[in-house]
């Protein structure tokens, strides 16, 4: 009787328990170094709890994972343990508007132009990822989570729609070297007056809306470069930072020639105006021409002439006087997002990324 109770509640589990299907999915094609391309796919990830549970399940050999031109909703946290041998994961093009990230065993993440919003870490700590790159993506907001990922050492997150970023949740990050916020919308960055990223050697914050960077460039006592063009930087702080740019020895690439009275590099900065009335502030804005960032701190006085927005002749005039040794990186990006680059020219940067971290890789042991 006791092995007939026992034989019944087993059955009575087994109808009870979610019925679980595989969904093998195979690479589309293949490319050498054992990457795998899956493209023009439709992945539905279910979550443990749904009673009709598929499992995905993607090749184990597959060291490069390139999911391209799919539809993938959400990738959650299920599809990131189908990864199996996988150490490159790159999400490029299609709809992917949801990620949920967990892994401990990728070293790269890379999500391009997916239509990402909606991006969530784990907060559990993480020292095996050392490159994140989340471009080309309407993403407003970085989840407080960031600071989980503590082995990163490249960091992008180019051309997306962020507002604000705090650079607080990057102190956890020793390793970092990279780190690029170009080409988005930030206003403002927040730090402790103590924030340290004591390794990081390269800063993008050019294409912004920023009107100063506090503590700069205390925070990053190894900065090598950095591009602050194309923001709304205050003439004063502009004034403040070039001796300390000098001083700590750092490169400043890029230069704006919207000022029409030097075309030798510079920023240009702009005039705060709390008076003014909203006809106002639809005027052209009085800009100023700050020259030769570099300068030395003892020919560092700023001559402040107000300018006003050229007409689309003298601008026509400007730009055929400027030199062609350097073209304005809005345009270049601008270009690239209207023509997405060549398959071979898109396997050559992801090639260069691979090498790129392993560099990174034996820099960092080297080290220690």
């Amino acid at each position: 009787m006791h092995s007939l109770v026992i034989l019944f509640l087993s059955i009575a589990i087994g109808l009870a328990a979610p019925a679980a299907h595989a969904k093998p999915l195979d690479c589309t094609r293949w490319y050498r170094n054992l990457t795998c391309f899956i493209e023009d796919r439709s992945i539905l990830s279910t979550s443990s709890s749904e009673a009709d549970q598929t499992i995905i399940t993607f090749p184990a050999q597959a060291s490069h994972l390139i999911i391209d031109s799919s539809v993938v909703f959400p990738f959650s946290v299920q599809l990131f343990d189908a990864l199996g041998e996988t150490t490159f994961l790159t999400l490029k093009g299609g709809y992917i508007p949801v990620v949920t990230f967990r892994s401990n065993r990728l070293n790269s993440l890379r999500i391009d132009h997916t239509n990402l919003h909606d991006f969530t870490i784990s907060p559990v700590e993480n020292r095996n990822l050392n490159t994140l790159i989340v471009s080309g993506n309407p993403l407003a907001v970085l989840p407080p989570t960031m600071r989980y990922l503590t082995g990163l050492s490249i960091l992008d997150l180019s051309n997306n729609a962020l507002e604000s970023v705090s650079l607080n949740w990057f102190e956890s990050m020793a390793n970092l070297l990279v780190l690029d916020l170009s080409a988005n919308r930030i206003a403002r960055v927040d730090l402790l007056p103590t924030l340290r990223l004591p390794r990081l050697k390269n800063l993008w914050i050019n294409q912004n809306r920023l009107r100063e960077l506090n503590h700069f460039p205390d925070f990053a006592p190894r900065l090598h470069r950095v591009r602050l063009v194309e923001n709304r930087w205050s003439c004063a702080w502009v004034h403040r930072i070039r001796a300390a740019i000098w001083l700590a020895d750092v490169q400043v690439y890029g230069a704006e020639y919207v000022c029409p009275e030097k075309v030798d590099g510079g920023l240009c900065c702009y005039d705060e105006c709390d008076e003014c009335s909203d006809e106002e502030e639809e005027a052209p804005e009085r800009r100023f021409q700050i020259v030769n960032v570099n300068s030395a701190p003892e020919e560092a006085s700023v001559e402040l002439v107000a300018q006003t927005s050229p007409s689309n002749e003298a601008g026509d005039d400007n730009r055929l006087k400027q030199p062609h040794r350097e073209v304005p990186e809005q345009h270049h990006r601008a270009a690239v997002d209207r023509k997405p680059p060549h398959e071979s020219r898109f396997m050559e940067t992801v090639r260069q990324l691979e090498s790129t971290v392993k560099r990174i890789e034996a820099e960092l042991k080297d080290c220690r």
